[in-house]
């Protein structure tokens, strides 16, 4: 085995020293994957080709659809969505030659753009480097989606490729698959454990509009972690004596914003093991986005622009935002940009439950 993940070390892979005497933590590792994501359609890919990824490799069955399906629509508009961004797509599939031509004609027909590997016999490390060569990128700038530990992540990780694990599509799969799936699981919680020593050694920063629900999101993960949390507006308030709209009223919105950065340079100096929800507007300035970043994961709660009215709607701040419904939108687009450019991770809210909201943001650290 000489491949690695860029994620893990060798030592830390547990490729060196006898297996026996290693942790069960680096034992397992080497199936760990870089991240985890509900599945395909919810990466943020914006944020990844800004990282400087040019290249995706997707497995099919049960990553992008049912097991045995042939491409719908919604990995057309996926694919078409890729390719505009700028990525260069290959399929990498274990199935036969027919199966994979059928999917990758039904894609390739709508004039999406891509390559197909089929009999790639992962978790071989061949077809992984087939794959970059056909797409013309490197290790450093290719990611690997995949539902499977054990042929996709694994293959990914010898390859040197960083690996997304998804969740599969349908838990209707071949007996061979569903044999794997507990241990699985067993693996999967020494990663979590895993992320979550990790993670004692930074804070969890939530950020994102108003009305996207940072704050009950936010105390349930800090109470889950045995962490603290803090609400930047509340601590806000806490120093001055007084509610943000009556600081803003009386001040000035620039003075409020003195007052965050203020704040946030003071929770930098703070220490660990924080989950920390931001006002909707820190984030905008650029020096606020570098501090962000350097406090601790930064993960945005999104809310999609045709959603935003009914959000805010109860919101006890939303004097503090425009009345106007296409002005409330034009403020989310744009602050959605400087969401983008401070979060490693984007989750977007619409449509699901807060309980659904605090399992994917505990997943993602």
């Amino acid at each position: 085995m000489a491949g690695c993940c860029a994620t893990f070390s060798e030592k830390s892979r547990g490729f060196q020293g006898n297996p026996k005497k290693e942790p069960l933590l680096n034992m397992f590792s080497r199936f760990y994957p870089a991240e985890m994501a509900e599945s395909s359609y919810d990466i943020d890919y914006e944020s990844l080709y800004r990282q400087g990824y040019r290249g995706l490799i997707y497995d099919i069955d049960n990553t992008l659809v049912e097991h045995g399906n042939d491409a719908n629509e919604e990995v057309i508009a996926l694919f078409r969505r890729l390719n505009k961004i700028g990525f260069r797509i290959c399929l990498l599939s274990n199935n036969k030659a027919p199966r994979v031509r059928r999917f990758y004609r039904g894609v390739s027909i709508k004039g999406v753009r891509l390559h197909y590997i089929f009999n790639a016999h992962k978790p071989l490390r061949r077809n992984y480097r087939r794959a970059m060569l056909v797409m013309g990128t490197t290790k450093k700038n290719t990611l690997f989606i995949g539902d499977q530990l054990f042929t996709d992540v694994y293959g990914a990780n010898r390859a040197g490729i960083r690996s997304f694990l998804v969740k599969p599509i349908n838990k209707r799969e071949e007996i061979q698959i569903v044999l794997k799936r507990p241990l699985e699981k067993f693996i999967l919680f020494f990663y979590r454990k895993n992320r979550l020593k990790k993670l004692k050694n930074t804070n969890l920063v939530l950020i994102g509009f108003m009305g996207s629900n940072k704050a009950a999101i936010g105390q349930r993960v800090a109470k889950d972690f045995g962490y603290e949390f803090i609400d930047t507006d509340r601590l806000i308030e806490e120093k001055m004596g007084m509610t943000v709209p009556k600081i803003v009223e009386t001040k000035g919105e620039e003075y409020f914003r003195d007052l965050e950065s203020i704040v946030l340079k003071e929770l930098v100096l703070k220490g660990k093991q924080n989950v920390i929800a931001t006002g909707g507007g820190m984030p905008v300035r650029p020096k606020n986005q570098k501090k962000l970043r350097r406090l601790g994961y930064v993960i945005c709660l999104g809310i999609a622009p045709e959603h935003v009215e009914e959000r805010v709607a109860d919101e006890p701040y939303r004097a503090l935002l425009p009345e106007d419904g296409k002005q409330l939108q034009r403020l989310l687009t744009e602050r959605m940009f400087a969401y983008r450019m401070t979060a490693h991770r984007v989750i977007m809210t619409d449509g699901r439950s807060e309980d659904e909201l605090v399992g994917e943001v505990e997943r993602c650290i």
